[in-house]
This record gives C-alpha cells, structure tokens and sequence, in this order.
C-alpha cells in the first residue's frame, strides 16, 4: 500500500533528475552517525563495532558524525533540520535522510554504527557505483524490500540522488512518518515505477541480506562458540547487531559479551 502510495506522491521530484557524471573522491569516506541523548553513554557493543570500522575500513577514510558535526558535511534542508530539533522526525529516520544526503554530495559508504565488522568491504561491492542488500528469509519484516544499514553508493549515482529527494520531499509537509520503513519503501517506489531508477537497480547485484543476519534476534544472547563464530564471520563482512537487549539478563559468555569486548 505505501509504496504504490510513496510513488503516486513523490515520484515526481525525479521525473526531470539526470544521471550525473560518476566521480570517486579520494580518498572515499565510509560514514558513519552516532549521537547519544542527555544522560546516556555510548553502549560497549556499538563502541567495540566503530573499532572494527576502523580495523577494516581498508583505503577509505572513516568520519564518525555526531549531533555537532554532521553538518560541517551535509546540507539538508532547514525544515529537515527543524523538525528533527522539534522531535518530529527521530534520530533513526533522521539518520535516513542524513546518509543519503551524505552520500550523494560526496560519495562513500554509509555503515550503521551497530554494525560489527568482521571484513574488508569486498572489491565487487567497493566497484559498483551503487549498492544496498536485499531481504531474504532472514528478514524480519520483508515488505521493507530492502536493508539500508549498509549503502554503497558514488557520487553522482541515479539511485542515490533518486531516492533523496524523494525522502526529503515527504518531510516538506509530514510531520510524522507513515511506516517505519518508509526510507525502504521510497527506495521500492523508486526502482519499481521510475524507467531509469528500473534499469540501474537491474544493473546491481541482488544479494540476500541474510548473511548479515547471523546475530539477530535471540541469536546475539546465544552462548559464544569460537567454531560457531568462524562460520559466523565467513557468512558476510560485517553483522548486525544491537544494544537494545533485556536489562534483567546475565550476559556473560554469549555473542553480546564477546562483541562488546571487541572479538576477533
């Protein structure tokens, strides 16, 4: 429903939108945003994952953004920035329209900051002028279409542009989001419905997103097994993981515990 929805209301900012010129700066930039509310301290777990950022972010810069830089590199527009600082918009749906804005000004990669790196980002992915993984059996909610914890995309990519302004146009007039997975849903009107955003994403590898899914759920709580985890590493180069885990439990020896002491 949203998607038909999203395309009949939105489409329509890309209608005039043209492929610009593809550069690579150098070096690229994996980026990454990270804010902690009044009173709250950075959870271990997304500590010990922006350091396997660092580990393998390979020949790509590494910027870790907050609530007072983000805008040294971004240049969304003001009604964006004011519904955010009105609570309108939250830090996870304000944390879409910031990755694609970041992205389409210069390029790189967007990790979320619970993402755990286990991997150097691979070449054939690093190649493609634009990339994002696909749900599969291991998606919660696989209307969502698409994961955005992990964009590729280069400066000037179709998709990339494509997809924000339409995100950005919502905002214009919404004071609240329609579903949570509005972002995921934009980029599935998009692909669907626009002729040249079709033929680009046929031009992209689909590739499952159950690879990154090996942690999910009550997997993450799980007791740590070392063979377990060399399987685990091997399914795909980076996991994603969570801080959101129940208070009242003995977290000691499981995934949880390991990650948030930073294993190898």
């Amino acid at each position: 429903m949203w998607t038909d929805y999203f395309a009949r209301k939105y489409l329509f900012v890309t209608e005039n939108l043209e492929q610009k010129e593809i550069t690579v700066e150098a070096p690229e930039t994996i980026w990454q945003f990270w804010d902690n509310p009044v009173g709250r301290t950075t959870p271990e777990i997304v500590k010990s994952s922006l350091k396997t950022v660092h580990k393998f972010k390979g020949n790509f810069d590494l910027k870790v953004l907050d609530k007072s830089t983000f805008g040294n590199y971004s240049d969304l527009p003001a009604y964006v920035l004011d519904k955010f600082n009105k609570g309108q918009i939250g830090y996870a749906h304000f944390s879409d329209l910031l990755r694609l804005n970041l992205l389409k000004n210069h390029g790189g990669i967007w990790l979320d900051a619970t993402a755990y790196m286990t991997d150097f980002v691979p070449a054939y992915i690093v190649e493609e002028d634009f990339f994002v993984l696909l749900t599969d059996k291991l998606t919660q909610y696989p209307y969502s279409f698409m994961q955005n914890c992990f964009i590729r995309a280069k400066k000037g990519s179709f998709l990339c542009d494509a997809w924000y302004q339409m995100c950005i146009e919502y905002w214009k007039d919404e004071t609240e989001i329609s579903d949570y997975f509005q972002h995921q849903l934009m980029f599935k009107a998009l692909i669907s419905n626009q002729s040249k955003g079709k033929a680009l994403f046929k031009l992209m590898p689909q590739i499952s997103e159950d690879g990154i899914h090996q942690l999910e759920g009550d997997n993450l709580l799980k007791k740590f097994e070392a063979s377990e985890w060399e399987r685990i590493k091997k399914a795909f180069f980076f996991q994603k993981t969570t801080y959101k885990v129940p208070v009242a439990f003995d977290y000691s020896g499981t995934y949880f515990a390991e990650l948030s002491k930073g294993r190898a």
